[in-house]
């Protein structure tokens, strides 16, 4: 049955406050009885919001927005821009002028809304051509070096320590989120000691504990709407909104918003959890997932709210905090690509993602694959600052690198010494080289397993710059690059995964030279599959993959 004009007009004054001196439009909608009005405000006055970035996920793809505009320069900026109110209702810029956000830090700055732009209840905001302008903060004043440490510290913050997680189970009038029940999901995102490998067991791994998630407190509802919403329990809740999925995820996220401030008495969601997943049901959005940077909120298309792969990465793009840059995607939060690799931006066709990180790709697996990041991620995450080294092309006496490069999967281990090295650049591209061991907790990298890895990344690696994956080594590889002004050449003289820890033997230096001390070992080429060898307890240092079968007494062969 069509909904009356009234009954409409309603619902979306009741959603929210803000649009009292709203007018309507219809827009057609899927469905051959299903109409959504459209209510808009504009503004009287100034207005401050909070400014996110927005990255989405269409599987296996890193696009832009559908509605998203290019810049006028051509260049794309691989960002949706947004504006946060004080209720946690976000809204996409529409018309603002080329270039407001490039300085803008996602989650961090604040800007100033002037009189004229209309706020609509479809989830977007049009300047008509108007500036959004930065309301100056405290750090006004400090200069640029002292602003970025100040910075770097709380991102550093952000990834450590326990945070909270609440999982919201999105119900419509005509559609649910449905792929599992409150308690699966529980167990899906926090484990409940029977799902093996979910958000929760996979950041502690791979930061040696140095980042918990742990569920949202149980809370009772402050007014209950009787309509199917539900308390929080064991980090889940379900949310009922008056709309349909043809309203699409602008709408619904924001209604959802709104129901969680009603029901349970807060003021923005973020009072009940760090960060809250939004568990959208079929057919809302176009893409698998998204998030917004440095802030509470991620979005789920149904099961992907509960495949691993991509829990961990909408979820890093929240935790991270990054320093402003022309670029736009934090390391964390970006895609990892090839090189050579490139998005053709008027066609928004996607690239072909690193699969060495678990940024690349997201899988639909619930408990696989088992993958930690990239160097670059893995250097702005700090865990692993007691293990990691950097290389100074421009400095006498560290600008050379000699020894094992162990992997992050043996970061505990006492004997793995270093797992990153960084080749610093006076610029804010840097480089950074580890070794990707495939086992443990990053038993299910997708590429580059047992290799050395060499990745480029800008903005000191804090930056919205993606990574891209320069050069994938085996032993007796190389890759050079001009760095600080000089040749650098990363050399694997060897890769030993026989050891315990397994270890990757790499040089870092000008033009490949030695490194002032005894000269490169001669180290053999390492025996292909099939090779026959001795064995002994399915080991032998001589196998490229360090590993041999026993098919009989005249018959082991490398593996």
């Amino acid at each position: 049955m069509m909904l009356s004009y009234s009954i409409i007009i309603n619902a979306v004054l009741l959603s929210s406050n803000l649009f009292s001196g709203y007018y309507v439009e219809a827009t057609s909608l899927r469905g051959i009885d299903a109409i959504h009005r459209t209510a808009h405000r504009t503004l009287e006055d100034d207005q401050i919001a909070l400014y996110l970035l927005k990255e989405i996920e269409m599987g296996n793809t890193a696009v832009l927005d559908a509605n998203a505009d290019l810049p006028q320069d051509g260049k794309s900026s691989y960002r949706t821009d947004n504006i946060q109110l004080l209720d946690g209702t976000i809204y996409e810029v529409k018309n603002a002028q080329t270039g407001w956000a490039d300085n803008l830090v996602s989650g961090t700055d604040s800007v100033r809304i002037p009189p004229g732009a209309i706020i609509s209840s479809d989830g977007t905001i049009d300047m008509n051509g108007q500036p959004l302008t930065t309301v100056p903060d405290r750090n006004l004043h400090e200069d640029l070096a002292d602003r970025d440490a100040h910075r770097s510290d709380r991102n550093r913050m952000l990834q450590i320590g326990t945070k909270t997680v609440l999982a919201v189970r999105v119900i419509l009038d005509d559609g649910a989120y449905s792929y599992a029940s409150q308690t699966g999901l529980s167990d899906d995102v926090f484990g409940d000691k029977v799902d093996p490998s979910n958000l929760k067991s996979q950041y502690a791994a791979c930061s040696y504990d140095q980042l918990i998630f742990n569920k949202a407190l149980d809370r009772s509802m402050t007014t209950n709407p009787n309509d199917g919403t539900t308390a929080i329990s064991s980090g889940v809740v379900d949310v009922k909104v008056d709309f349909g999925v043809a309203a699409g995820d602008l709408v619904i996220r924001n209604e959802v918003t709104n129901k969680i401030n009603a029901v349970f008495g807060v003021s923005n969601p973020d009072q009940l959890a760090n960060y809250v997943m939004y568990c959208m049901p079929p057919g809302v959005m176009s893409g698998i997932a998204y998030a917004y940077v440095n802030s509470w909120n991620s979005v789920y298309s149904n099961e992907w709210c509960n495949f691993l792969s991509t829990q961990v990465h909408e979820v890093r793009c929240s935790v991270v905090n990054a320093i402003p840059s022309q670029l736009t995607l934090s390391p964390f939060c970006a895609f990892t690509i090839r090189s050579g690799i490139t998005l053709d931006l008027l066609t928004r066709t996607s690239f072909t993602d690193d699969q060495s990180c678990i940024m690349g790709y997201s899988y639909s697996q619930d408990d696989s694959p088992l993958m930690c990041f990239n160097a670059a991620k893995s250097w702005q995450s700090k865990w692993y600052t007691s293990k990691s080294k950097v290389v100074d092309p421009s400095a006498g006496t560290d600008n050379c690198f000699l020894g094992n490069v162990y992997g992050i999967a043996d970061y505990g281990n006492a004997a793995a010494t270093t797992v990153l090295v960084k080749i610093d650049d006076a610029s804010a591209t840097d480089y950074y080289v580890a070794f990707n061991r495939k086992i443990g907790i990053n038993s299910g990298t997708q590429e580059a397993g047992n290799q050395v890895t060499v990745v480029k990344v800008g903005g000191e690696g804090n930056s919205y710059a993606e990574s891209e994956l320069l050069a994938k080594l085996s032993s007796g590889g190389s890759w050079s690059g001009i760095v600080d002004g000089k040749n650098m050449t990363v050399k694997v003289l060897s890769i030993n995964t026989g050891s315990t820890p397994a270890y990757a033997y790499v040089r870092i230096s000008e033009a490949g030279t030695l490194c002032g001390g005894p000269p490169d070992p001669t180290i053999p080429p390492c025996l292909a599959p099939g090779a026959p060898v001795t064995c002994t307890n399915t080991v032998n240092p001589n196998c490229c993959s360090g590993s041999c079968i026993k098919r009989g007494k005249k018959q082991n062969t490398c593996v």
